[in-house]
């Protein structure tokens, strides 16, 4: 397999993500400040956290 297509595999195996991972987006940045920065960046952590496993077991 060449570094070329290996991109686009990544991206087609992790598409399922992509709505969860813009609302998870919309949610941390239009949350209230006053809320702890683990609490706001909560759904973005477990967004990461799918795409690290995904990454690694693509490799």
């Amino acid at each position: 397999m060449t570094r070329a297509t290996d991109p686009r595999r990544f991206s087609e195996k992790t598409q399922w993500l992509r709505p969860y991972t813009r609302w998870a987006t919309r949610f941390a940045l239009n949350s209230p400040r006053w809320w702890p920065s683990a609490l706001r960046n909560a759904p973005l952590k477990v967004s990461a956290l799918i795409l690290r496993g995904y990454h690694k077991a693509l490799r």
